[in-house]
């Protein structure tokens, strides 16, 4: 269906995108054919009727189309007003995303946990990183950003559709990772011992703090193990989602061995 600018249901999808609570919105193709392999629902799916495609990038907006309850068509201009993205293809699918509880997670050996991250391209560019070292799970501690927060989707290139991502309680987490035997990680600026000490084969969770106050102060309570990444230079601390891919991928190189 081919919507006009003053249709009213053009001026709701505007509204939807801009206040969005209940879809995963997606707008680059790797994303949106991770959707369609995983077979996600597709709510609604807009995309520009004047733009040549290339031929393989019209079949998968043509198979999209297909599967969504309700697809719409609109002008390129248009979409510019709806979705000022410089680098987007020019279409958007409202995807329906998956209820993940911790139960779920009782098969994942290798897990990340974000406590209060804030920056949701930090928690995207994390589940970039799992996705390329096997990482199975990630857990959101008391989360500030959302699991469908947009920024989070565009970062996460479509990751955030493949690992089980669940938020929860600092509680129920604690509870849930010393019930079911994992080893706890705490990346720490300065205590503990250097990242490469430790083995992190078997069960495992990397834990990774809030980018201004670090992780919850309780973890230090319990019997964790502190990791800490050695830096030169005149910073005390890197990017939250540097370090963490550090560890994730130090994890990873020792458990493909």
């Amino acid at each position: 269906m081919k919507l006009g600018k003053d249709n009213p249901i053009f001026k709701d999808l505007k509204e939807r995108y801009k206040k969005n609570t209940n879809y995963i919105l997606v707008d680059d193709l790797n994303s949106l054919e991770i959707a369609l392999s995983f077979k996600y629902d597709i709510d609604t799916f807009i995309y520009c009727d004047d733009i040549e495609y290339h031929k393989d990038t019209k079949l998968i907006i043509d198979k999209a189309e297909d599967l969504s309850k309700e697809s719409y068509t609109i002008s390129k201009r248009m979409f510019e007003t709806f979705l000022s993205k410089d680098n987007s293809i020019g279409f958007l699918a409202f995807v329906k995303p998956k209820k993940w509880a911790l139960n779920d997670l009782l098969d994942k050996e290798f897990l990340v946990v974000c406590d209060r991250l804030e920056i949701p391209g930090n928690i995207g560019t994390l589940l970039r990183t799992m996705d390329s070292c096997r990482a199975e799970g990630m857990i959101l501690v008391d989360p500030v950003s959302k699991i469908l927060n947009p920024k989070m989707s565009q970062l996460s290139r479509g990751a955030n559709l493949i690992i089980p991502t669940v938020e929860a309680t600092y509680t129920d987490t604690l509870k849930y990772l010393t019930d079911n035997g994992y080893d706890i990680y705490l990346g720490e600026p300065k205590l503990g011992l250097d990242y490469q000490s430790y083995n992190y084969k078997g069960k495992i969770a990397i834990v990774i703090g809030n980018e201004r106050f670090g992780i919850n102060s309780d973890w230090y309570n319990h019997n964790h193990k502190k990791v800490y990444i050695p830096m030169e230079g005149h910073n005390n601390s890197l990017n939250v989602a540097v370090a963490g891919s550090i560890l994730i991928y130090e994890a990873y190189m020792q458990r493909k061995k």
